[in-house]
């Protein structure tokens, strides 16, 4: 192949001939017949990008129609920049707004539409060229809200027709290029509703076709959606006055309504139900909410009595998990739209979730935020039935109170509430209390004041009690686990006792001695009057210095606070927070084990300043550094986020 290469076609076979009488010959006529291989270089196109002349781009964008004329003869509409942008596109996004932060380079409105205009007259073609993201120079214009520019190109558009076709194809063609689609389906409805633009959006309307169906975009939003979900109220009335039929759809099933019972908008949530009436309010989104449900977990008293009074079977409407908007406003503590719903539709709490569960049973588990539903609910004489009814699993209110958190002294104290139902683990309400390996606070709360009044109670722990004798036989069976419990509790806490008073002296002697150190700096201070500074430490401009200024002072604080912890550990009631003592306890630990690193390196930075031999600070960092991973997750093992059990 190289002999090709480099000899001539013509004479291959010439050479071949001269050299057949040897085997080297033989060689050399082997590749001599061989096709000739060239070795040419491989040329990658690639796709040429095509950018608008500055002189162009910047004239658009100042609006200076004289200098494209000087400096172009091309047609105007074959410049484009590379996101295929014309020079109204550039015009219209260069407009000069007053904004709090004012931009450079562009030009005024009124510039801008004249400009605007002098270009469609010369080349109508570009009134509906499309950049490459498919928008129009009417995209742009009602995206940014320039209503002068939108109405030079209304304008432009009807003049077009004006002499060819009656004035009702005229409105017709204004439609189709307001309702023309970008890549994401936006209108330019869309972008002036999106903004809030409403000299836009009347612009738009006025011209627009009542009947034109301004569907979805490709988020699944809708021009009225859009408004109901910005919370303009205005443009909801303007589209509803103006279509004959607006869509109303929005992304995931939500309709305008839901977006405006989630606001909180009295007016605005009457306007749209006025225009759709009471179907709309049982339209669900992919969760099954209602508007009802939305207004529910907002709390907000007005749309839901404007959506109860246009339709009260709404209050029965269960979503995916079976929970009706009443289950939503008490598992979300929503006292005010509970009371609302309540009074409007009595029975709808006697309606369960997918669960089995009512109303009292969600806002029972949310004691610990506001008592306020779960206290209404039991008040409430016609839902008294709620008190003892059990869910799927068999557990009343009382049973799913007892195993949340919070407390309030009325919750499910009342004579009525039967403390004595088994569940379908056969367990009381007493005894998922009893069954905690830690009680809290609350728990110890709940036994007294719920359970306090018959002994009996401490009897359900084996099973059902049919006949009081039984009850009696095992009453030393149960006493004598109480006392078991009791004293594992009493050994727990005298192990920790033991381990706190080593813990508490470790950390005596730490802030004792960083706080030593911080006294004595090593170096020394500086004496004398002939010093600008007198006291200062000798040692301050070194580096080494004031890392160990900072490591020192961090140690102090760290063991400072674990002694802290320590003396206030004592004055919390152990049988009440036996838990939250354990969680303060390792809190302290972590401190203490956190004041001895930072010790370390001051002890380290102290040894570079006094011996010359040491290694150099810069060495101790970089050793540091290499450790760093390794430690970190050591530390976070042990960090007090998870130590408290957050």
């Amino acid at each position: 192949m190289i002999f090709s290469c480099l000899v001539p076609v013509q004479k291959h076979f010439h050479g071949c001939q001269e050299a057949s009488s040897g085997f080297f010959g033989v060689l050399i006529c082997c590749f001599a017949l061989r096709p000739p291989q060239l070795l040419i270089p491989t040329v990658q196109h690639t796709k040429a990008i095509i950018a608008m002349d500055p002189k162009i781009y910047n004239a658009a964008a100042q609006g200076n129609l004289e200098a494209l004329e000087h400096d172009i003869s091309d047609p105007l509409d074959g410049f484009l920049t590379v996101n295929q942008s014309t020079i109204l596109h550039i015009c219209i996004l260069s407009i000069l707004v007053e904004e709090k932060f004012p931009a450079t380079g562009g030009t005024d409105p009124v510039s801008a539409a004249r400009f605007v205009e002098d270009v469609l007259n010369r080349c109508p073609s570009l009134l509906l060229k499309a950049n490459a993201e498919g928008d129009t120079p009417l995209h742009v214009a009602a995206r940014y809200g320039h209503a002068s520019i939108v109405e030079v190109l209304i304008k432009h558009k009807k003049s077009q027709h004006q002499d060819l076709e009656s004035g009702v194809q005229v409105d017709q063609a204004t439609t189709e290029m307001i309702g023309k689609q970008n890549n994401k389906r936006d209108t330019a409805l869309h972008e002036a509703v999106r903004y809030n633009y409403i000299e836009v959006v009347k612009q738009l309307l006025t011209v627009v076709d009542p009947e034109f169906p301004f569907g979805a975009n490709a988020a699944g939003e809708t021009p009225l959606y859009l408004a109901a979900k910005g919370r303009f109220p205005d443009l909801v009335s303007e589209i509803i006055n103006k279509f004959m039929s607006p869509a109303y759809d929005g992304p995931l099933g939500e309709t305008a309504l839901h977006a405006a019972a989630f606001w909180d908008d009295e007016g605005m949530t009457q306007n749209i139900l006025e225009r759709y009436g009471g179907d709309l309010c049982k339209q669900a989104d992919q969760k099954g909410w209602t508007p009802l449900h939305m207004a529910a977990y907002k709390n907000n008293i007005e749309p839901t009595k404007l959506l109860l009074k246009s339709d009260v079977e709404v209050a029965y409407v269960k979503d995916a998990e079976g929970r009706t908007a009443l289950h939503i406003a008490a598992y979300c503590n929503n006292s005010l739209v509970t009371e609302v719903i309540i009074s409007m539709c009595p029975d709808c709490g006697e309606v369960v979730d997918n669960e089995g569960r009512n109303a009292l049973h969600l806002a029972v588990m949310m004691t610990k935020l506001r008592p306020d539903v779960a206290l209404m609910i039991q008040d409430n004489s016609p839902l008294r039935n709620l008190l003892n009814q059990k869910d799927n699993d068999g557990n009343t209110p009382l049973h799913l109170y007892c195993k949340s958190d919070g407390y309030h002294k009325r919750v499910l104290t009342s004579p009525r509430v039967d403390k004595m139902v088994f569940n379908k683990e056969n367990q009381t309400a007493y005894q998922i209390l009893r069954s905690k390996n830690f009680q809290t606070g609350d728990d110890l709360k709940k036994m007294k004041n719920i359970f306090e009044e018959r002994e009996d109670y401490r009897f359900f722990n084996n099973g059902r009690v049919l006949e009081v004798g039984y009850a009696d036989n095992n009453m030393e069976e149960l006493k004598g686990e109480d006392v078991k419990l009791k004293q594992e509790r009493e050994k727990l806490m005298e192990e920790e006792g033991k381990a706190a008073q080593v813990h508490l002296v470790a950390a005596v002697l730490i802030t004792t001695v960083t706080f030593a150190a911080g006294i004595n700096m090593p170096g020394g201070f500086i004496g004398g009057d002939d010093h600008p500074h007198p006291g200062s430490a000798v040692l301050e401009q070194s580096v080494a210095f004031k890392v160990f200024i900072i490591t020192n002072a961090l140690a102090l604080m760290l063991s400072c606070s674990a002694v802290f912890i320590h003396l206030f550990i004592p004055l919390m009631p152990s049988e009440d927070l036996f838990k939250t003592r354990t969680r303060f306890l390792q809190l302290a630990f972590w401190f203490l084990l956190s004041s001895m690193a930072p010790m370390v390196l001051a002890f380290v930075t102290v040894t570079t300043l006094q011996h010359a031999e040491a290694p150099s600070l810069q060495w101790i960092l970089k050793s540091i550094k290499r450790q760093r991973k390794a430690t970190w997750r050591s530390w976070n093992m042990i960090s007090p986020i998870h130590l408290m059990g957050f």
